[in-house]
Parts: C-alpha cells; sequence; structure tokens
C-alpha cells in the first residue's frame, strides 16, 4: 500500500500547479492530492456518475459554476488520497508493532479511509446548507431596507449597491459579488439570478423570479411588490421561528421527564428510610 501510493504520488507531481491556489481548512495536507489526481487519469478513478454529479452541483454553489469542475475534481483527489494515504500508514504501523497489534491497525486504517471519504465527501453540502440557513436568516432584513431605498425614490440598481454595501453578513457579500458582476457588464437580471441560484434558498429563489418579472415588466409595480415581498417574508420568518420554538419545547420534554423522575425517586428515597427509622 505504500508502494503504491507514493507512485502516484511521484506520478502526480506534474499536478502540483494545480493544489497551488488551495488554501484553508477545508483541504489540509494538500501536498497529498497529487496521488489523488493522479488516480483520476485511470478508468477506476475517474469523476463520474452521482457522486460526480453531487460534487460539481455543491461546488458550482460555493466557488460558483466557473470553478465547479476544478474543485469538484480537487475533493475527488482528496477523497482518493486519503483513501491511499491512511491504509499506507496502518498497514506499515501494523508491520512494525507487536502481532497483537496488528488487527486493530488495519481496522484503524479501514475506519480512517471510510470517515474521511465520507466528511470530504458531505463537507461542501454541509457548507451550502449552512450558507442557505445564514442567508434565509438576514434576507427580510435585507429585503426590507431594499424596499424603503426603492421608496425612497432610488433606482434598484442603486439601492441594490446601497443594501450590499449597508453591512458585513454573508448575504451582503454575495450581493456584492452580483454588484461587481453588474459593474463588469453583466445585466441586472442575470446577475440577480445568479445570486438567488448561489444561496440555494428556495424563498430566495422564489423571490428574485418575481423581481426579475416586475423588472421584464418595466419596474412600475416594483416599490409595491417590494413592500409586498417585506411582509411576506417577515410573515415567514416568524412562523418559522414558531416551528423552531415548538420543536424546542418538545425536545425539552424528555430532560424535564427525566428531572421529575429523578426528583420523584430521590423522594421516595427520604420517605422509605423515615419509615425505616
Amino acid at each position: 500500500m505504500t508502494v503504491i501510493f507514493i507512485i502516484f504520488l511521484f506520478k502526480g507531481a506534474g499536478y502540483d500547479y494545480m493544489l497551488e491556489p488551495l488554501d484553508g481548512d477545508d483541504f489540509p495536507l494538500k501536498t497529498l492530492y497529487s496521488a489523488g489526481l493522479a488516480l483520476q487519469d485511470l478508468k477506476i478513478g475517474r469523476l463520474r456518475g452521482k457522486i460526480g454529479d453531487k460534487l460539481r452541483q455543491d461546488c458550482s454553489l460555493i466557488y460558483t459554476r466557473q470553478f465547479s469542475e476544478y474543485y469538484a475534481r480537487i475533493i475527488w483527489a482528496q477523497i482518493l488520497s486519503f483513501a491511499l494515504f491512511f491504509p499506507a500508514v496502518a498497514f506499515v504501523a501494523a508491520g512494525i508493532l507487536s502481532d497483537d497489534m496488528t488487527m486493530m491497525c488495519v481496522l484503524a486504517g479501514i475506519g480512517l479511509c471510510v470517515l474521511s471519504a465520507y466528511y470530504f465527501f458531505n463537507h461542501t453540502g454541509e457548507k451550502v446548507k449552512e450558507r442557505q440557513n445564514e442567508c434565509e436568516k438576514e434576507f427580510p432584513n435585507a429585503i426590507s431596507k431594499l424596499a424603503l431605498i426603492v421608496n425612497s425614490g432610488v433606482i434598484l440598481h442603486e439601492a441594490w449597491e446601497m443594501v450590499a454595501y449597508g453591512k458585513d453578513a454573508l448575504i451582503y457579500d454575495m450581493m456584492k459579488k452580483s454588484c461587481e458582476a453588474m459593474s463588469n457588464g453583466r445585466s441586472d437580471i442575470d446577475a440577480i439570478h445568479d445570486f438567488g441560484v448561489q444561496t440555494n434558498s428556495d424563498d430566495i429563489k422564489k423571490f428574485t423570479s418575481a423581481l426579475i418579472q416586475s423588472i421584464e415588466r418595466g419596474g412600475g409595480d416594483l416599490p409595491q411588490f417590494l413592500i409586498n415581498q417585506s411582509a411576506e417574508l417577515w410573515a415567514n420568518r416568524r412562523q418559522v421561528m414558531l416551528q423552531k420554538g415548538e420543536a424546542a419545547a418538545s425536545a425539552l420534554l424528555i430532560p424535564i421527564a427525566l428531572m421529575f423522575f429523578g426528583v420523584m425517586l430521590i423522594v421516595i428515597a427520604a420517605a422509605v428510610q423515615s419509615f425505616s427509622l
């Protein structure tokens, strides 16, 4: 296993240029990914099927569609590299340590291989969900500001920029990216559409679709549209918070019941002890 890993590591040295831009906690030990990139040259290691579709879709939402293929291949290389690396290290340890530790090392290597593959495969999808939740949490505030500014007489393009640069939060950062796209020549409709897609939120995508339709009709109903949307979003937000409150209350029933049971045991034990005296 060690020889196989080292062979693929040297064989993938020509892909080191693909690893240089990588940074952050999402790509630990990135120098090992050369082995996974080399393994992708073989038919058995190619990124395809449902796994490839999911990785490309998640990467397109986090890293934009332009770089989705690159990051999908990097994450797949990450999975393949650690799938070779952990068993190799485990088998070397099994050969060095005593016979009693051999099976434990082998099982540890296989377990780390499976856990690393599961973690890196789902990590991007988890980031998409976290970003979706953060965007949905702040979205009603952003639309309320947008409605207020548009109703004061400011055109949509300038109002969008004022909201985007008015606060530091994830959804405002994504709005800033759409502003940059508009400044680089992309139409307002396309930039707003991409913004909705990147959030991966059904509510936000529904809003952006309705906003685009309003723009295409000339924007005459835009102020009233934004007011209605703001009211609807806040109503939905209240409903979601009520549902979360009910779920939290239901989750507390078990610990409350356990505490009540514990108190009853103390009272019963004290009563029994008093009778025995």
